[in-house]
């Protein structure tokens, strides 16, 4: 098992987050030889209390990790984790970067250089048309829109970036394959050479499954 792997299990297994895990790598040195401890080597690391050393302990019990791979190469996606050179800059000055992001197409040095942009799903003309307008400038000049993906003036940032033939960002509660919106899925089918990623597993059935707030989605024109 190689570090990417081991992360992608550490993701899946219960209890276990970026704060826990940046605890674990202090001690053990690498995410293989987290999952190679006993329960009671486990025990011994700060703030690791007896039910996340038996999760961790038992964790090809409640992992699936041959069939997450498996999900992940049907999906057409890849994984990166924070020593990857494309994981985003900022998400690793954070107290808890996510520990596996999922990304479908490509993370650009462009992101950098970002904008975000969120408002109200039950939104006006005005709104809508303001929105679309300042993300077309911004993208315009090469400035990245960030936005969530919902309905109202979410959609409308990211439809503007994309006539503007800029890059648009979303920031995704879910797993990349989930999209909750009809409106949303109008919008993301109509997007170019999609490309997302999400700290959340391809199978998340549900918003309260495992969300981030630093799970990101990159939708290139």
């Amino acid at each position: 098992m190689d570090s990417r792997e081991a992360f992608i299990a550490l993701n899946l297994i219960e209890h276990v987050g970026p704060v826990r895990a940046r605890l674990l790598l202090e001690h053990f040195g690498d995410a293989p030889k987290i999952l190679q401890a006993s329960q009671g080597e486990l025990r011994r690391v700060r703030n690791i209390g007896e039910e996340t050393a038996a999760a961790i302990a038992g964790w090809e019990k409640t992992v699936d990790l041959a069939g997450e791979l498996k999900r992940i190469q049907e999906f057409g996606c890849h994984v990166l984790i924070q020593t990857d050179e494309d994981y985003p800059a900022s998400l690793r000055q954070i107290y808890d970067p996510p520990l596996a992001l999922y990304v479908k197409g490509t993370l650009t040095a462009k992101d950098k250089n970002a904008v975000a942009m969120v408002g109200s799903r039950m939104t006006t003309h005005y709104g809508i048309e303001t929105a679309r307008k300042l993300a077309y400038q911004l993208a315009y000049v090469g400035v990245t829109v960030v936005s969530g993906g919902a309905r109202g003036i979410d959609t409308a940032a990211h439809q503007g970036a994309l006539a503007a033939k800029g890059r648009t960002v979303c920031v995704l509660g879910t797993g990349i394959n989930i999209v909750f919106r009809r409106r949303t899925r109008n919008c993301s089918g109509a997007l170019p050479n999609p490309a997302r990623s999400s700290r959340n597993i391809p199978s998340t059935a549900t918003r309260t499954s495992n969300p981030s707030p630093s799970a990101t989605a990159s939708w290139p024109a």
